[in-house]
């Protein structure tokens, strides 16, 4: 009698978030991915972003598919998605990452009806390749930044990652390009700071169209 394959083990991995910032940041010389395979995947409670400093290496997901990195590249993988990383032979690659709730950071930005799920069930979707949007890279490295600093300002991140989740559902379904949310005007929604800071640190120009 044929003995049956074991079924895969995944853990699940829940991030606290507080509540008055829902945002966890990881990220230093001591955020290395192994390249030795787990044989456990994982998946988390909220959304993740990462971004890939130095290396390669392989991001594989149920049913062992598998989609290969490199540095520069941005991750956007959604909570409950069962995932695991492993880096190249002989290499362990560099990353930050991104831990927020955007129903939660984003709740007074967008209208009771935005469908938080437009993020994409593929995962060729969840990677966006060095050089394929560059306001992506540069949104999640702003955040980084900030989040890093002496005394982070949560406003001008919660601008970053609001302009940056936007920005990975456009990349992820372009048809969605031309959809405008009914933002209604609120004395605590603002992106301007973000887009002068980007600016300003990126020396690039930027138009505000109201």
């Amino acid at each position: 009698m044929p003995t049956k394959k074991p079924k895969p083990i995944v853990e699940y991995r829940n991030y606290y978030l507080p509540s008055s910032f829902p945002v966890l940041l990881l990220t230093g010389d001591n955020w290395k991915i192994s390249d030795v395979r787990s044989e456990h995947l994982h998946f988390h409670n909220c959304l993740e972003v990462g971004i890939c400093h130095t290396d390669s290496g392989t991001l594989e997901f149920c049913s062992a598919m598998t989609i290969p990195f490199s540095a520069g590249d941005v991750t956007c993988i959604p909570r409950n998605i069962p995932h695991t990383t492993y880096s190249a032979r002989y290499t362990k690659s560099r990353w930050s990452y991104l831990f927020f709730d955007p129903r939660l950071l984003f709740r007074d930005m967008l209208p009771p009806d935005f469908n938080y799920s437009m993020i994409y069930d593929d995962i060729h979707k969840y990677l966006i390749p060095a050089g394929s949007s560059r306001r992506i890279a540069l949104l999640a490295e702003a955040a980084v930044e900030e989040l890093s600093a002496m005394n982070p300002d949560h406003m001008l991140v919660r601008s970053y990652l609001f302009v940056l989740y936007m920005e990975i559902i456009r990349f992820q379904n372009p048809k969605t390009q031309n959809i405008q949310p009914k933002i209604p005007p609120r004395k605590n929604f603002r992106t301007f700071p973000g887009i002068h800071s980007i600016s300003h640190r990126h020396s690039i120009s930027s138009r505000i169209i109201t």
